[in-house]
C-alpha cells in the first residue's frame, strides 16, 4: 500500500506543481518580454515559489494518493482480505498517518519559516524585473536614453568604439545643465549594467543656484558607469514574513486593527496547512472503506474532489472571519480543523464502528 500512496502522491503532486507553476510562469514570461529580461531570471524567480507551491500542492496531492490507493486496494479485495485476517482499521492505515506525520513537519517548515522568505526573494526578483530598463540599441547619430541620461555618438563601430561622444543629463535638479563631451569612448554593455569609458573631453555643469556660472573640468579619461536595473522602494507583504517575524510585530503595537488582525489571521492558517493531512486523512479513510468493490477508483476520485472542495471552502470562510474580527483571528482559520475532526469521528464511528 505504501508504493502505490508514493506512486499516487508522486504523480498528483507534479501535476499539480506543474499547473501552478506554469501559471506564474505565464505571468513572468509576459513581464520578462515586456522589460527585458531573460528566462534565466524568468526561471531563477520561478524557483524560488517551489515551497509556497509545495505547500499548497501536498497535502491535496496526499488526499489524490490516499484515496486512489486504498480505493485500489479495495477494487482488488486486499482491504477485505486483511480484515478476515484480523487487521483493524488503524492498522491498516498505520503507514498513511506516518507519512501524514512527515507532510506536516515538512509543511509546517516550509510554511513558517522557509516559504515566507522565498517568498520575499521572489517579489524582490519580479520588482527587480519591473524595473529594468529596456533593452539599449546602440547606433550612430541618435540619442539613446539609459536612464536619466542620453548618449549621443557620431559613429559607432563593431567594437562599440564611438567618436564624438556627447552625454547630458535629463533629471539633474541642481543643475541647469549637466553635459560630458568627448572625443571617443568605448561602450561595455552587459545584461545589469552599461559602462562608459571616454577619452579626450570635458565636463560642463551649470549650477541651479547661479546660472551665469559654468563649471567646467578637462580629462584624458573618464569612466561612469549606469545600471539597467532600477530598484524602486516596495511596503512587503504578510506572506513575506516568517512566522516568528509576524508575532514580533503584533506584539510591537505598531500595527493598526485591520493589520494586525490579517497577521495573526495568516500565522494561523500556515499552522491549518501543516495540519491539512491529517484532516483529509480522517475523512477519506472512513469512505473509502465503506465503498463497495465495484466502486473503485472513479468514487475515490469524486471523494476527493469533493472533500478537498470542502476543506478548503472552510478555511477561506475561517481566513476571512478571522481578517474581519481581529478577536476570532487566531482561531477562524482552524474552522476547517474543528469541522474535519468532528465530521471524521461521527464516520469514523458509523461506517467502520471504530
Amino acid at each position: 500500500m505504501f508504493v502505490s500512496l508514493l506512486t499516487f502522491f508522486a504523480g498528483a503532486l507534479f501535476v499539480l506543481t506543474f499547473i501552478f507553476f506554469m501559471m506564474h510562469f505565464i505571468q513572468l514570461f509576459n513581464l520578462a518580454v515586456t522589460h527585458g529580461a531573460d528566462m534565466g531570471m524568468v526561471l531563477g524567480a520561478l524557483v524560488k515559489l517551489l515551497p509556497d507551491i509545495f505547500v499548497l500542492c501536498a497535502p491535496m496531492a496526499f488526499q489524490l494518493g490516499v484515496l486512489l490507493s486504498l480505493g485500489t486496494m479495495s477494487e482488488s479485495g486486499e482491504v477485505m482480505a486483511m480484515r478476515a485476517a484480523g487487521f483493524s482499521f488503524g492498522e491498516i492505515t498505520k503507514p498513511l498517518f506516518w507519512f501524514a506525520g512527515f507532510l506536516f513537519i515538512v509543511i509546517f517548515i516550509f510554511a513558517n519559516w522557509v516559504t515566507p522568505k522565498n517568498t520575499k526573494a521572489f517579489f524582490d526578483a519580479r520588482n527587480n524585473m519591473r524595473g529594468r530598463i529596456n533593452k539599449i540599441l546602440l547606433e550612430p547619430k541618435t540619442f539613446i536614453s539609459i536612464g536619466n541620461w542620453s548618449l549621443y555618438a557620431d559613429a559607432i563601430d563593431n567594437g562599440n568604439h564611438m567618436t564624438q561622444v556627447h552625454l547630458v543629463s535629463t533629471d539633474d535638479k541642481s543643475a541647469l545643465s549637466t553635459k560630458i563631451n568627448a572625443q571617443s569612448g568605448d561602450v561595455n554593455l552587459t545584461r545589469d549594467y552599461i559602462a562608459l569609458k571616454l577619452y579626450d573631453g570635458q565636463m560642463q555643469r551649470v549650477p541651479a543656484d547661479n546660472p551665469a556660472q559654468i563649471v567646467a573640468a578637462n580629462f584624458k579619461e573618464y569612466r561612469v558607469t549606469f545600471p539597467l536595473v532600477v530598484k524602486s522602494v516596495r511596503a512587503p507583504r504578510v506572506e513575506e514574513f516568517t512566522t516568528p517575524q509576524l508575532f514580533a510585530q503584533i506584539r510591537s503595537g505598531k500595527l493598526d486593527a485591520v493589520t494586525r488582525a490579517e497577521y495573526k489571521t495568516d500565522a494561523a492558517q500556515r499552522n491549518v496547512l501543516a495540519l491539512s493531512p491529517f484532516i483529509l486523512l480522517l475523512l477519506s479513510c472512513p469512505l473509502v472503506f465503506g465503498l463497495s468493490k465495484k466502486a473503485g477508483k472513479a468514487w475515490g476520485m469524486l471523494w476527493s474532489i469533493v472533500i478537498i472542495l470542502f476543506f478548503y471552502a472552510l478555511l477561506m470562510g475561517g481566513v476571512g472571519i478571522g481578517k474581519k474580527y481581529e478577536s476570532f483571528a487566531y482561531f477562524a482559520p482552524f474552522l476547517p480543523v474543528a469541522a474535519g475532526l468532528i465530521i471524521s469521528r461521527y464516520l469514523w464511528k458509523t461506517r467502520l464502528r471504530v
